[in-house]
């Protein structure tokens, strides 16, 4: 079955709907005429070629500007579609998880059961998350105008240390609330990306390695570089996944459900957009992962070409 992006590829040309229009009428009117018993003339085959010739050409022009511009306005849709669709897993994944601990320190100042030294500590770690978030919000506020404006991916030279500052600060609360014992090596690494790209594809990794890492489990961040490729490894000792449901997550059109090991819930969008991410920035996505052992993701990101 042909793609509806394909119709008006499909459709003939004015030319041969032309050729084929004026020949059919010829064909008829020499069929009427034998049956009829009426002599061809000149000026009846005239009116069969040009009649058909004047109306189809400009018709079928018109059916095929028409199909492309249907054409355009439905990729135009399908692609702010997937805009809103990345919109909401970013909600659903960056920002959710953040809020939330903001609401569980909340909930133990309203409680006052520690000291002043205690609720002096407590108030500046919530200053500190809110103003990450907000800085973050602003973050994706720009990124979500760029992608509405259609503006092409630009890759530059940028220095990570920023960029995996941020995203362990939003998730510092869920490390702590599961006891998580994470290690991070060499974050301070110069990468050549779309800097709001390459931050998507770390929070959503990330977040799905806290995810599924149970309590006192252990998270392994690091950036090495290989000849001018920037290589980073995000690895945890969670339950794992199988081939079979990562190939599912990843290509199927269908959402896979999965459930955290706090009985957090995901769909696996936020993987196939970090995947195609990369896929964009001409990088290479690698997944290992063992039911039972953990996953190991590996992003490589090409250097700067001279």
């Amino acid at each position: 079955m042909p793609k509806r992006d394909t119709l008006a590829k499909l459709m003939l040309s004015p030319f041969k709907v032309m050729v084929i229009s004026v020949t059919i009428s010829i064909a008829f009117y020499l069929i009427v005429s034998i049956l009829t018993g009426s002599k061809v003339n000149t000026f009846g085959l005239s009116l069969s070629t040009l009649i058909p010739a004047v109306i189809s050409y400009p018709m079928s022009s018109l059916l095929i500007q028409y199909y492309k511009k249907i054409e355009v306005q439905r990729n135009e849709l399908e692609r702010l579609n997937e805009i809103n669709n990345r919109l909401i897993s970013i909600i659903a994944h960056d920002i959710k998880s953040p809020i939330s601990g903001v609401y569980g320190i909340l909930d133990l100042i309203e409680l006052e059961t520690f000291s002043k030294e205690e609720l002096s500590y407590y108030i500046h770690d919530l200053s500190g998350t809110v103003d990450n978030l907000l800085n973050f919000l602003d973050d994706i506020l720009q990124w979500s105008k760029a992608q509405i404006e259609n503006k092409r991916i630009e890759p530059e030279l940028f220095n990570s240390q920023k960029t995996w500052t941020q995203v362990l600060a939003l998730y510092h609360h869920n490390i702590e609330a599961k006891n998580i014992n994470l290690v991070a090596n060499d974050l301070e690494q110069p990468i050549y990306a779309d800097q709001g790209s390459y931050s998507f594809v770390a929070r959503n990794i990330l977040h799905n390695a806290i995810k599924f890492t149970p309590k006192s489990g252990s998270i392994y961040i690091d950036l090495t570089k290989k000849g001018d490729r920037t290589i980073t490894t995000i690895e945890d000792n969670g339950v794992g996944i199988s081939e079979e449901k990562l190939n599912k997550i990843l290509h199927s059109k269908e959402w896979v459900t999965t459930i955290g090991t706090n009985d957090e819930k995901g769909t696996g969008f936020g993987l196939k957009a970090a995947a195609k991410y990369i896929e964009i920035m001409d990088g290479k996505l690698q997944i290992e992962s063992t039911p039972g052992k953990g996953t190991k993701v590996i992003i490589d990101l090409p250097g700067k070409s001279i």
